[in-house]
């Protein structure tokens, strides 16, 4: 069986034609939903460009999400992929007085299976197109997945480049936090804050998955399995390219307070942004399963499954 998979696929470019009432009625949505002058939508920082199922997230910029094809992108799969650039003073709501920026979606609590205390599969390939090594700094790296209760919350957990001096752990197994030189790292953010972990415990940060600078121009296949658990049980496990990197037993809150939902895309501090320049990234074939085998992008397509378009 193949460890992974890295495939590009052309698709061919498609239009559709829509009648003019259509076209007049999409005008009309369009000037309701977004604020004159700025292109920022309405409301609490969510618009309405993301794929059905999500939200954009304070991410305003025409750049920051679109659904692309090859050849001129890459696709890990299929015909489409998503596509998420952040650029230097980009922000949008609360992120600008936060010294934040993104180009990030989140998904509706309709569409996620996510539920504590249940067993939970996702899945879904990674392509870094421009983020090198991080500059000097405390600021972290961009965010590029996280699963959180409620905005105001700290994440569960999230997949968080960092410096490599950040994120040492010496009661770390080797062979779940090799590579050494990986600073994309997993972080538990609410039981870290909740609990006041410190240095002691590296401030949440648990597993060293990949090095972001190595990666670029690749896919890189992550899969996540854990129950969100809290009350002193729980479970958290990621295969990055079908290797198992993360194997951590434990809470990863303290309480329940509600159902998960995904952000994924860029989140990151806007001095990092400032320092590095654009950060484009493309995500394809996620998925959510019972099963390791109905989420792990290289095992689906080993088995001939179709891809997620």
């Amino acid at each position: 069986m193949p460890r992974n998979c890295h495939h590009q696929t052309s698709g061919k470019a498609g239009c559709q034609r829509v009648g003019s009432a259509t076209a007049l009625a999409f005008v009309l949505c369009l000037a309701a939903c977004i604020a004159p002058g700025t292109g920022s939508p309405r409301g609490p920082g969510k618009g309405a460009a993301a794929r059905p199922g999500y939200s954009l997230l304070f991410s305003p910029a025409d750049w920051a999400y679109a659904r692309v094809r090859a050849p001129g992108h890459p696709v890990r799969r299929g015909r489409l992929a998503e596509r998420f650039e952040l650029r230097p003073g980009d922000c949008g709501g609360s992120d600008c007085a936060g010294g934040r920026g993104r180009a990030q979606i989140i998904q509706d609590r309709g569409v996620s299976t996510a539920q504590p205390g249940r067993d939970f599969w996702a899945g879904w390939s990674f392509f870094n197109a421009s983020i090198g090594a991080l500059p000097a700094g405390d600021a972290p790296g961009p965010v590029i997945a996280e699963w959180k209760v409620r905005g105001t919350d700290p994440a569960l957990f999230r997949i968080v480049q960092r410096r490599p001096e950040t994120r040492e752990r010496t009661a770390c197994a080797p062979e779940v936090c090799a590579p050494l030189d990986a600073d994309v790292v997993v972080e538990l953010n609410g039981i870290a804050a909740a609990e006041g972990w410190g240095a002691e415990r590296n401030h949440g940060r648990i597993c060293r998955l990949f090095n972001m600078e190595k990666s670029r121009g690749r896919w890189v296949d992550i899969v996540v399995n854990t129950d969100f658990g809290s009350d002193g049980t729980g479970y958290l496990r990621v295969w990055i390219d079908g290797v198992l990197r993360c194997d951590h037993f434990g809470p990863l809150a303290v309480a329940r307070k509600g159902a998960p939902t995904l952000r994924r895309g860029i989140l990151a501090a806007g001095s990092v942004v400032s320092a590095t320049g654009p950060m484009v990234v493309y995500f394809d074939e996620y998925r959510e399963g019972r099963t390791r085998a109905d989420v792990d992008p290289a095992l689906r397509e080993w088995a001939g499954l179709p891809p997620v378009d």
